[in-house]
């Protein structure tokens, strides 16, 4: 049991360089030299973990997609589940929870260029799986009524995109460089090449559940009914 423990912590450390790596270089320009290096082991020890940087990356993809799958959940019409629009709110903010919990992975993995075409390809399948919930959910609020008759595949893209960008300032925001905090706790965008914009209210910086509720207001405005606005 003590020597599964070792190769597991072990394992553990791996996947942490890499993490550590992949963010500051980025899926390409880092080499398995460099994860050895972070992890501060020997080149052979690496080796009887993994076989590649894809290997490692491919892990950590499957990592993240199943922290965010975690967090959202198909929308109900069980009465007792609540009501659909407040069945969204709770996804948004459990993935914003979730991404700011694990912000290194998601950084990586958010980056237009993580990985390769077989590790995108893993990526693109998973962000096809949300459409699909997203979709689900605007036809429920269509069912029930009160959501627009739209092209539902269009509006679930324009929300699958508005939400990784928001998430990727958002992971931007609270990384290196940070602006700094405000008196109410929200961070201060840094001033403009004329001075401007110094100690405004950077958004990026507010609760996550506010930029969570942010982006669904602006989702639902674009889809709901008047009634409903």
């Amino acid at each position: 049991m003590r020597a599964q423990a070792r190769r597991e912590q072990r394992r553990s450390t791996i996947l942490a360089a890499a993490v550590a790596v992949f963010k500051d270089k980025g899926y390409h320009a880092a080499s398995v030299h460099d994860i050895i290096d972070a992890a501060q082991i020997a080149r052979g020890t690496f080796y009887l973990y993994f076989t590649s940087k894809r290997e490692i990356f491919a892990e950590l993809a499957a990592t993240f997609l199943e922290l965010i799958r975690g967090s959202v959940q198909k929308i109900s019409l069980d009465p007792a589940a609540g009501e659909p629009l407040a069945q969204m709110r709770a996804n948004f903010r459990r993935v914003m929870n979730t991404v700011l919990e694990h912000g290194d992975l998601a950084t990586i993995m958010l980056r237009g260029d993580a990985g390769d075409s077989e590790v995108r390809a893993q990526l693109d399948l998973f962000y096809a799986q949300v459409i699909a919930l997203i979709g689900q959910a605007v036809r429920v609020g269509h069912a029930l009524g009160f959501a627009r008759d739209c092209d539902v595949h269009v509006i679930a893209v324009a929300a699958l995109a508005g939400l990784k960008e928001v998430l990727g300032r958002m992971l931007a925001a609270r990384g290196e460089g940070d602006p700094p905090m405000g008196p109410d706790g929200v961070g201060a965008e840094p001033a403009g090449p004329d001075g401007e914009g110094a100690g405004a209210p950077s958004p990026w910086r507010m609760p996550p559940e506010r930029l969570a509720d942010e982006l669904l207001t602006f989702f639902v405005r674009g889809v709901f009914t008047e009634a409903v606005r």
